[in-house]
């Protein structure tokens, strides 16, 4: 009988003869030439979507908590969707002030299994960039400038502000309309019809995208639109349109009219300033990001000279007119779309360069040093962007926070908060809110214009609604705090303060009328 003592000396093979045999066997095959060209190739095609999910693990890593305010907005509607309470952001006022029902939708059935929503949202979010870089490597395959499709695959996923959107609907949006775009390429109208109808409902300036492929496909293909992916983008829109009009009163968000008054405000920036205003201070400012531009000026006339890349750039211009045209206030996460384009002329610029030295050297090493340097280029500023944001958080993520909880724990279900910054305070609050920024109340915004601010729709709206309590940030609405709350009896009910924050905040607690 053989000892275990033994049993390492005389080999597995003596132990277990059919394994060795087989494992030897296996390997054999692997050994010829034309297998390690297969299994090199297998390599190289799975690369991409290896690199897809260690980026989206790498994110989450640094960025899972990352939040800002707004999305909590959609948060809340989620919770009440999932809690039984309706698709409203107060309970009983049908109100469609998130901007973004589908993902509100699939928001409140991770809710129902027991997810947290915010943590959800980012791991969400971490997934469609990583998705959207995967859409650009496979439309530089089907387009056949691998290089762009490359540059994109890598810097689209990890773009500084695409990456400040987290916790938003925005990457998810960005994710389908890349997808959509990617199965145009490939010529699957139907999946474009279904990603770009999902793209709609996230958001509603999805249906630009649409219309970009229905021009395309009109100038490339010359013949009527397949009637079947018509009708199923249509299909899928219309169920939503028709409960919105019956449940809302309007198929529309009233953030879209709130957002425009707070564009006529004295001192607001408008959509297109902003934009070059976030080029110019948190792009240009820094060399690293300047080669960027730099290749993306040089890929501008191959876009434009008839490259199939026409049609994200295209995207990105048309979206920018659009809401140029509409006028609403800067927010940077409007400018994701506006990202995706640049990306692309980027990449497209990358193309030219690699092109070029291919054609004037035509030896494979200098192309592939070229295109190397190219991406540490790209990627060293990028890569230093993502340093940043993970070391300088959104201040006021804790701060709110530790409101909205102490809200929850101290007032009355039925009492009625003010405040300017709704979000995440409303989110932890869960109580009925007042924005006196408009984007709940429409009678709000229409108190905002050219010969007001934000200090006269919050008077406005407390005189008109009569909140139990203020929330206020000490100072920033001077009028509200130091005239019109003390004359109607409010009193200060507790102070907040955060190291990381700038100024207390300070919660006022009134008499009903």
């Amino acid at each position: 009988m053989l000892s275990w003592a033994k049993a390492p000396q005389l080999g597995a093979g003596y132990a277990y003869p059919g394994i060795t045999s087989a494992i030897m066997r296996a390997m054999k095959p692997l050994m010829q030439h034309k297998n390690r060209t297969a299994l090199a190739h297998t390599f190289i095609t799975w690369l991409p979507w290896l690199w897809a999910l260690l980026v989206a693990v790498w994110l989450f890593r640094w960025f899972g908590t990352h939040g800002y305010d707004d999305p909590f907005i959609t948060y809340r509607y989620a919770e009440n969707i999932a809690a039984g309470i309706g698709f409203v952001y107060n309970r009983g006022e049908p109100v469609l002030s998130t901007t973004t029902p589908l993902y509100a939708l699939i928001l409140a059935g991770a809710r129902l299994l027991g997810v947290d929503i915010p943590t959800f949202s980012n791991g969400l979010g971490v997934a469609s960039l990583a998705f959207g870089g995967l859409a650009f490597w496979g439309l530089g395959r089907v387009w056949r400038t691998k290089v762009a499709g490359c540059m994109g695959m890598l810097l689209f996923p990890l773009f500084p502000l695409l990456v400040t959107t987290l916790g938003s609907e925005v990457a998810f949006y960005l994710a389908l309309v890349l997808g959509g775009f990617w199965a145009y390429a490939q010529q699957r109208y139907i999946a474009v019809a279904v990603l770009l109808a999902l793209a709609t409902l996230v958001r509603a300036d999805g249906v630009l995208a649409a219309v970009v492929v229905a021009v395309a496909f009109l100038l490339q293909r010359r013949r009527p639109i397949p009637g079947r992916a018509v009708f199923v983008y249509l299909g899928l829109l219309l169920p939503w349109f028709l409960f919105a009009q019956l449940y809302f009163g309007a198929p529309f968000p009233v953030t879209l009219a709130a957002k425009r008054r707070q564009g006529l405000m004295p001192g607001s920036e408008l959509f297109l300033p902003g934009l070059f205003a976030q080029a110019r201070n948190n792009y240009w400012a820094f060399p690293g990001f300047r080669a960027m531009f730099v290749l993306a000026g040089a890929g501008i006339p191959v876009a434009v000279w008839r490259s199939p890349w026409l049609l994200i750039v295209g995207w990105s211009a048309l979206y920018t007119a659009a809401y140029t045209l509409l006028g609403v206030t800067s927010y940077f996460w409007y400018y994701g779309p506006v990202i995706v384009g640049f990306v692309a002329l980027v990449g497209l610029g990358a193309e030219v360069l690699a092109r070029f030295v291919a054609h004037s050297w035509q030896f494979r090493p200098v192309v592939a040093a070229t295109v190397l340097a190219i991406t540490v280029l790209v990627l060293r500023p990028v890569y230093g962007g993502l340093v940043y944001l993970q070391a300088h958080p959104d201040t006021r993520t804790g701060i709110y926070r530790t409101v909205g909880e102490w809200l929850q724990a101290n007032t009355q279900p039925a009492d009625r908060i003010g405040t300017l910054e709704v979000g995440m305070i409303g989110y932890y609050a869960q109580r009925p809110m007042l924005d006196f920024a408009g984007l709940l109340q429409p009678a709000v915004a229409q108190q905002l214009g050219p010969a007001s601010s934000y200090d006269d729709a919050a008077v406005w709206a407390f005189l008109q609604y009569r909140p139990a309590y203020l929330v206020l940030q000490e100072g920033a609405l001077p009028r509200l705090q130091g005239q019109v709350a003390v004359q109607h009896g409010c009193k200060p009910a507790h102070t907040f303060r955060d190291p990381t924050y700038a100024l207390p905040i300070v919660v006022l607690a009134c008499p009903p009328p």
